[in-house]
């Protein structure tokens, strides 16, 4: 029979002596499948970068949408105080683009989130997304500056999500390492 000495530790460690120190931040990531080290590197870091600019851009967004409802709620109760109302089509309209809006804040929040949770892999998916959502975003952007021929801050909106275009397209055409 064997002698055992203190309870098993778990999960066992195999090799390793009491003397011996692991710490799991000290640890090297893997590298994500298919790529070399420094390109998964990249990868995970751009991939982190891609989530928080499109969770950012998802709150401005949310936000905007906020603040759009404040100001039909305001300004219809405004009119209909002065005995007034509010026309069909401009309330439809109002209600399209918060709804735009509205749609576009959880898809760049979806989006962003799924680019920080899988930023270890090598999946195509998430960053598809993300250059369909601000693909999407630029085209609502470009319209908004040109109907009212202003740029402000939707100028940073257009820059970051080029941003996320860019990168993303980027991170899509890492060439796969070769088979050691």
């Amino acid at each position: 029979m064997s002698e055992q000495q203190g309870p098993r530790p778990w999960p066992p460690r195999a090799g390793l002596e009491p003397s011996d120190h692991w710490d799991p931040a000290e640890a090297p990531l893997p590298a994500a499948d298919g790529l070399s080290a420094e390109d998964a590197e990249t990868s995970r870091r751009w991939r982190l970068v891609l989530g928080i600019s499109s969770v950012v851009l998802g709150l401005a967004s949310g936000f905007y949408a906020f603040t759009n409802i404040v100001a039909v709620v305001g300004a219809t109760r405004a009119i209909e105080a002065n005995g007034g109302y509010v026309p069909q089509g401009a309330m439809a309209m109002a209600v399209a683009i918060i709804a735009i809006f509205g749609v576009l804040a959880l898809g760049y929040a979806v989006v962003g989130i799924w680019n920080i949770v899988v930023r270890q892999g090598t999946s195509a998916a998430p960053l598809a997304a993300a250059i369909v959502i601000a693909g999407i975003a630029s085209i609502l952007i470009v319209l908004y500056m040109v109907s009212t021929a202003s740029i402000g801050l939707q100028a940073v909106g257009l820059a970051l999500n080029a941003l996320i275009i860019g990168r993303a397209i980027r991170l899509l055409r890492m060439k796969k390492a070769a088979a050691s």
